[in-house]
């Protein structure tokens, strides 16, 4: 962090507190360890705020304890703004909400503790007041002071993230699948595997597949717990059980887990049709096994699920006009606070020198960097150099993780530099595995 251009968590929150005092606003952070009636009563208008937000039904007194156990198991932190005196009729139910956890992400070299911003929520009655932009500039001024390299998020909206200085670094596909006798595969995978439907309660092979996902997976992140009640058949949204929801395993030839999917059925009238909420498999041959079972179940016409951008199943089957691409939207969101920390423990696919200038409003990734990878790795110090290459910090995390190449952003002007920079940058930066994270947050 630059000391002339990057405000302190303490003069970031005393800002805060003074500009929302004259609106007659506090700042509550909750505990969630407090069993007290007022400090429930606060969490309980709090998780009331978020589903109001979000247009989910309103919980009920089983629904909020599951929500506090899984919110507790993550060590999440709750932060609410409040009118002082307490909305009439609704004393306990704040403006605005954010929370934050801490999980690991994987860079594509290693495992990555990153600050996981979720629960952004303003009051329909108290936009643009520049709440928000309070609430977040003072997380990822917490962020940078607890040593975190990065903070991840997933937004409603498209428009709002990039002034915080995040990009969009993963993408999915909305993928529509003909499970017809027309699907069919080139080669179907025959490595020893086998695939098991089991009960929803087999949540330590499904988490240990999982785990083996996540450790080979580049953009994969580390799962937060309320995962647990959902692989269980637990509908966070209908607030109950979910009697509807399947899943299968696959083990490989040794036996252990390395894939899962779940999915329920839709009967839609005019098709049946198969929703897949989750599947991942630690391999590709995995992979398209899962997709292979889920083509093989009875009754059902279509399947529809979210999978990896360039996901390898429409290489594999003998038409590959079964699977239609309906749409591509953004999914992580990267947010780069330490930049030596950041791309030191990304991966590199070229040995050179790049000297890169980062803009970055908020102070934090602000500065002259220079990078010297070396057998795929580098060391990223700070730099008087003269930069080959500039760009702000919402393209820097837009380029973290590999979604997108070097030449797209200077094209469309977001990376400037002279034409040889900009190549030996790109060199230096794009290759490796198209990035998946499966965890939605």
């Amino acid at each position: 962090m630059s000391d002339d251009t990057a405000m302190s968590e303490r003069e970031v929150m005393h800002l805060e507190s003074s500009d929302l005092e004259r609106m007659d606003l506090e700042v509550v952070d909750l505990d969630l360890d407090d069993d007290s009636d007022a400090m429930v009563h606060r969490v309980n208008g709090w998780l009331e705020a978020v589903l109001r937000s979000f247009h989910e039904k309103r919980a009920d007194d089983e629904h909020r304890a599951k929500w506090v156990a899984a919110l507790r198991a993550d060590g999440s932190r709750l932060r609410g703004v409040y009118e002082r005196g307490g909305l009439p009729f609704a004393t306990d139910v704040p403006v605005a909400t954010f929370s934050h956890l801490t999980k690991r992400l994987n860079t594509g070299s290693r495992q990555l503790p990153v600050r996981m911003i979720t629960d952004v929520t303003v009051a329909p009655t108290h936009r643009r007041r520049g709440i928000m932009r309070r609430l977040m500039t003072a997380n990822l001024a917490d962020a940078a002071a607890q040593g975190l390299p990065l903070a991840v998020l997933t937004a409603s909206e498209g428009s709002i993230y990039g002034r915080f200085g995040f990009g969009v670094a993963t993408h999915e596909d909305a993928v529509r699948i003909d499970t017809t006798s027309r699907f069919r595969l080139r080669e179907r995978p025959d490595d020893g595997e086998r695939i098991v439907i089991v009960d929803p309660d087999a949540s330590d092979a499904v988490r240990t597949a999982y785990e083996r996902f996540h450790e080979v997976t580049r953009g994969s992140l580390e799962r937060p717990a309320y995962y647990e009640g959902w692989l269980r058949g637990y509908d966070w949204e209908e607030q109950g059980e979910d009697r509807a929801h399947r899943v299968a395993i696959r083990l490989d030839a040794q036996g252990r887990p390395d894939g899962f999917v779940a999915w329920k059925f839709k009967d839609a009238g005019d098709h049946r049709e198969v929703s897949v909420g989750d599947l991942v498999g630690a391999t590709p041959p995995a992979r398209i096994a899962l997709w292979q079972f889920v083509a093989d179940l009875d009754l059902a016409d279509i399947a529809v699920a979210r999978t990896a951008n360039l996901d390898p199943l429409p290489w594999a089957v003998t038409d590959p006009r079964v699977i239609t691409t309906t749409g591509r939207p953004d999914h992580v969101w990267v947010r780069i606070l330490d930049v030596a920390a950041a791309l030191s423990a990304r991966p590199w696919f070229a040995d050179d020198e790049v000297t890169i200038r980062v803009r970055d409003a908020l102070g934090h990734a602000d500065g002259t960097w220079t990078v010297t990878a070396s057998g795929g790795t580098a060391v990223v110090r700070r730099s008087a150099a003269t930069a080959d290459v500039e760009l702000d910090v919402e393209a820097l995390g837009a380029l973290y993780l590999g979604d997108v190449r070097v030449d797209d952003l200077a094209e469309a002007g977001r990376i400037v530099g002279r034409a040889d920079g900009i190549r030996r940058f790109a060199q230096l930066t794009d290759g490796g595995p198209t990035p998946h994270c499966a965890t939605h947050f």
